[in-house]
């Protein structure tokens, strides 16, 4: 007949696997209500992406009007041109020095793609770029503001 089991004998086989179920509830339970309840905020912020031509002054004068496509998305939207799209003054400024300013919304493109039209509406240039977007505010979950792109187009 085998001994009777000793004390401590009697403490690994009943209380280790109690606090082991234990612990592994309570990470278990951690993890399930790891998730933040509150929804994220509505955004009220919008990303830009400033444009400047550059080129001999006479061809940056020429351009007359710019669009920025991500996909087949455009701003403004093709064929129409900044100053007879509607709602214009919301999506695309231009600065008095000569650049562009495009409104890209909450979510921002990683790619673009910038054609540079005459006044006859004739394409001068395009250039695809890669857009690196830099956050500036927000969270990770529920994102947030970035920081404003810049970049330049040649004109020949």
């Amino acid at each position: 007949m085998p001994a009777a089991p000793t004390t401590r004998r009697r403490v690994e086989l009943v209380f280790v696997p109690i606090m082991a179920a234990l612990c592994m509830a309570f990470i278990i339970g951690a993890i399930v209500l790891d998730k933040d309840p509150a929804a994220c905020p509505a955004a009220t912020w919008a990303n830009t992406l400033k444009v400047t031509l550059t080129g001999s002054q006479s061809a940056v004068a020429g351009a007359a009007n710019i669009t920025a496509c991500a996909g087949s998305t455009c701003i403004p939207l093709n064929p129409m041109f900044a100053k007879n799209a509607p709602n214009a003054t919301d999506i695309l400024a231009r600065e008095a020095n000569g650049s562009w300013v495009f409104v890209m919304g909450e979510q921002p493109p990683s790619a673009v793609t910038l054609r540079v039209f005459d006044t006859a509406g004739n394409l001068l240039t395009q250039e695809s770029r890669t857009l690196n977007w830099t956050r500036v505010g927000g969270t990770e979950q529920c994102g947030g503001p970035m920081a404003a792109m810049r970049v330049q187009v040649q004109v020949p």
